[in-house]
């Protein structure tokens, strides 16, 4: 019993920090239509779907990754031991989203990080750029982290290109951050330590999810018939 308490107790904490799919346009594989949804908003008139049956892009034969744009994201919070070293880790905060993004994505299909110069041919080409990567305050989280204060944030946009027929197969927006976590953190939140690091890789992880038909292996069956 014990233990089903704990279990319970470090999922629900867990499900506080989190990044979360806010917005997505589909495009199907005829590529004749956009399926735009909302997710602030389920029941918006703006939304029209007409396809080829709906069928989405799957299974590609690589993986492609550009890291992010950030020149124009608001970079702020607890980023850098010194305001002289926050240029160095806006910079670098592509790079690591690509890599965590690489180990996520590899579980799809092979997947390589891009150089300036480099143009795949084949499979999918993920781009991107960020909004905002905010740190948030250990302190906060400290002495009020479970109301909220001190919370990290990220958000940013993804788009997904089927580099063969020239086509944005999936695109969508990302939010989320450390949300009400206190002095000790998670799995999925730092407590008191650089907050960012986590959310890189939980938006890595996110976008692996998003994007496998079923990673977790829901409905799977050791058997070959129902009983």
């Amino acid at each position: 019993m014990k233990l089903l308490i704990v279990t319970v107790f470090s999922v629900f904490l867990c499900s506080c920090a989190n990044m979360t799919v806010t917005r997505t346009e589909v495009s199907t594989p005829g590529g004749l239509a956009l399926a735009a949804t909302d997710a602030k908003d389920f029941g918006s008139r703006g939304v029209h779907v007409t396809t080829n049956c709906g069928v989405g892009a799957s299974n590609p034969s690589a993986i492609y990754i550009r890291p992010f744009c950030i020149d124009s994201a608001v970079f702020k919070g607890d980023e850098a031991a010194s305001s002289g070293e926050m240029p160095i880790r806006k910079a670098l905060t592509p790079v690591e989203l690509a890599e965590d993004l690489k180990e996520e994505l590899e579980k799809i299909a092979p997947a390589r990080i891009l150089k300036d110069t480099e143009r795949p041919r084949v499979g999918w080409l993920i781009t991107g750029h960020f909004t905002v990567v905010n740190g948030g305050s250990p302190f906060g989280r400290l002495l009020f982290g479970p109301l909220g204060i001190g919370r990290s944030f990220l958000a940013l946009h993804v788009n997904i290109r089927d580099v063969e027929r020239g086509l944005v197969v999936y695109e969508f927006d990302m939010a989320g951050g450390s949300g009400v976590q206190g002095k000790f953190g998670t799995l999925r939140a730092s407590g008191l330590g650089k907050a960012t690091h986590f959310d890189l890789r939980n938006a890595a992880e996110r976008i692996y999810l998003t994007l496998s038909t079923n990673p977790n292996r829901y409905g799977a069956r050791s058997s070959l018939a129902l009983q």
